[in-house]
């Protein structure tokens, strides 16, 4: 297979590894609170992340930070947009909390000419509002459950923001791998207090489960790394966006929730918007960012 293929399959696999990671979450949040789940998925991303900084072969030297502060700050927006959307899956449809997590492009979109001063021609601002107004068909009452789900899945998203524009700020002093224990070391110790005090651990079955939900969680991420390694990433940008698709069947079959018309009008412009946005952003110049 040539690098673009083995890119492509290795996406759509991280793709459906990610949605059945967050389908397991959701099956066991009876047994699980929120705060535990937060810092099961911060424990396996520290264990990836020292797997990737070992591999570098340097030692200490490679979880070293230029710019810690930076790197703290990064972490929190990791903790605060899992918090909401994990939070965000137990109270509104499987697939709309799904598609809010990819609104993160649209908004990343809208503020990049003022953020990061990037030109935002004609083209990219007009997938931007078509992507909002998906937005508004996913949200409206009705749409897509409990209101204060949707706005913990919007919030994931705006933190997701965050993230990407302390991505592109950190490629320019550290490495990803760098960036992806900093996250792990923060995220964990931020969540540790909470589990703790919180209690909703899952014992037997349901402590079996998160496990394997937080060890497919970290696969994924890792086939994503491995993705954009060997293939082109103006190839590959949509692929990830694969995750709407399995959401939508994933929910029906374990769920029992299917979206209606409207809601599914929804999440395809988002898809198609934010796949849209995805090209144009990997055909500008290559950037070091860590996957959220």
């Amino acid at each position: 297979m040539s690098g673009i293929l083995r890119g492509v399959a290795l996406l759509a696999v991280s793709a459906l590894v990610l949605t059945i990671e967050t389908a397991i979450l959701r099956a066991i949040a009876g047994e699980a609170s929120v705060a535990v789940i937060t810092f099961a998925r911060s424990l396996a991303q520290l264990a990836l992340g020292a797997a990737l900084v070992a591999a570098l072969g340097r030692g200490w030297a490679g979880a070293r930070a230029n710019r810690p502060g930076l790197q703290l700050v990064r972490g929190l927006a990791s903790l605060v947009s899992w918090w909401l959307y994990y939070f965000s899956f137990r109270v509104i449809e499987f697939a709309v909390a799904t598609t809010l997590n990819f609104t993160t492009a649209l908004m990343v979109a809208a503020l990049a000419g003022t953020v990061m001063r990037e030109r935002v021609g004609r083209a990219r601002w007009a997938a931007t509002l078509a992507g909002f107004a998906g937005v508004l068909l996913v949200v409206r009452p009705g749409g897509g459950g409990d209101l204060v789900g949707i706005a913990a899945g919007i919030g994931s998203a705006v933190c997701g923001v965050v993230i990407v524009f302390s991505n592109r700020a950190l490629g320019l002093a550290d490495r990803t791998q760098t960036t992806m224990l900093w996250v792990g070391i923060v995220t964990t110790l931020g969540t540790l207090g909470p589990a703790l005090a919180t209690g909703g651990w899952p014992t037997g079955a349901g402590l079996a489960l998160l496990a394997l939900a937080v060890t497919l969680g970290a696969f994924g991420l890792w086939l994503i790394l491995e993705g954009f390694r060997v293939g082109e990433a103006s190839a590959l940008a949509p692929v990830p966006y694969l995750r709407l698709v399995y959401a939508v069947p994933i929910g029906w079959l374990w769920f029992g929730e299917l979206p209606d018309a409207l809601t599914l009008a929804g999440i395809a412009v988002i898809a198609a918007s934010a796949a849209l946005l995805a090209i144009s952003e990997a055909r500008r110049p290559a950037r070091a960012e860590a996957p959220r």
